[in-house]
């Protein structure tokens, strides 16, 4: 699985498309859905989670708080454009077309609906948009979305009384959360030097990688003894550490590590396993043309209502911004599929469910390259 999940992804890279449709597309083709070849057991799902919260945990780690910070507003009226209206649109069809009950189609149309910020952010980066206003604004719509998905499928998944609580408990981690950024970025030497000291007394270099592991575990464990998912801690966790605080090159240094062994590793393994978990029968395959419907939708009002609002409200500088940003905006990907797999684990959804979102979301993952375009340049 993990064999062809890496070389499916690189094909799909060569072609400019995202490697995580081709990682998706090998689960697809090797489970029970086409070759039936290769099936899942309990030891590989632990190791899935594991690969869960270090690819999560890296998507924090690499994005800029300041940034967000600066562009949040922004981020709040597109995340309504690019993400709210079009679930609610989804899921209206959802329970229109589907047969799987008010839940579950909220989750499907959830899925559905969710911008990626793994794929958006590599879109970013191949389209030269990082250090433009554009990227800018995307990046902070996609971290803001992400989370109100997060807590959102928390608030599907629980009783009322459950999600009451869990909405007060994350009010008063996201405040802790802003105070803590605070102090850090305060006084940002002071943690510096601190781990600096820690790896000099036990004399190993790679103390810093030990320290943030065991950040983002105690993190994760935290939001998850609470009642929301422990994705959301470690997004957190490495959320709050940026260059400014343990040092550029550090950061740098632990960035380029994590990513290799992502990509190496518990990339292509997570989305393989997910794809892999799809299992659509001849006679469920009915389902694709409404399935089809729901996607069409959506999109379209994703990119369409954020183009209006970007061309009409946001108003960035550069040439052919708003279609970038609405089009960019419509990436899906990761981020669907771990509410997915979150939500089949929980029971909330069933197989059915769950392996219409992965074709949904391979569909999507390979429309958004092709409406972008060529690669720009400079």
């Amino acid at each position: 699985m993990l064999a062809a999940a890496i070389l499916t992804g690189e094909v799909f890279e060569q072609l400019r498309l995202p490697s995580v449709a081709g990682e998706l597309l090998s689960g697809l083709i090797l489970g029970p859905t086409i070759l039936n070849v290769v099936s899942t057991n309990d030891q590989v799902q632990a190791i899935s989670s594991l690969a869960l919260f270090f690819i999560i945990f890296l998507i924090g780690f690499e994005m800029d708080t300041d940034m967000v910070r600066k562009h949040i507003l922004h981020g709040i009226l597109l995340s309504d454009t690019a993400f709210i209206i079009p679930m609610l649109a989804g899921l209206a069809l959802c329970l229109l077309l589907l047969p799987f009950g008010a839940a579950p189609d909220f989750v499907v149309a959830m899925t559905i609906a969710v911008p990626s910020i793994s794929i958006i952010s590599v879109l970013v980066m191949q389209y030269n948009l990082l250090e433009k206003e554009t990227g800018r604004v995307i990046l902070s719509t996609v971290t803001v979305t992400d989370v109100v998905a997060f807590v959102l499928l928390v608030a599907i998944s629980q009783p009322l009384r459950s999600t009451l609580s869990v909405v007060v408990y994350t009010g008063i981690l996201i405040v802790a959360f802003i105070a803590v950024d605070w102090v850090l970025n305060y006084r940002p030497n002071a943690f510096r030097r601190a781990v600096e000291k820690a790896g000099r007394l036990v004399r190993r270099e790679d103390m810093s990688y030990a320290v943030l592991i065991l950040v983002g575990l105690f993190v994760a464990g935290l939001f998850q003894a609470i009642g929301l998912s422990y994705i959301i801690g470690a997004f957190f966790a490495g959320l709050i550490m940026h260059d400014g605080l343990i040092g550029r090159k550090a950061f740098q240094e632990i960035s380029t590590t994590f990513t290799r062994i992502n990509r190496a590793l518990f990339i292509p393994l997570f989305f393989g396993l997910a794809g892999l978990e799809a299992d659509l029968s001849a006679s469920q395959f009915g389902y694709v043309p409404k399935l089809a419907v729901v996607v069409a939708v959506t999109l379209a009002l994703s990119i369409g209502l954020t183009y209006f609002a970007v061309k009409n409200v946001v108003r960035v500088k550069e040439r052919d911004g708003a279609r970038q940003i609405a089009v960019t905006l419509g990436g899906r990907g990761a981020v669907g599929i771990v509410i997915a797999s979150v939500a089949l684990s929980s029971g909330v959804i069933d197989g059915l469910a769950y392996s219409l979102i992965i074709v949904g979301t391979l569909a999507v993952s390979l429309v958004v390259p092709l409406l972008l375009g060529r690669k720009q340049d400079g």
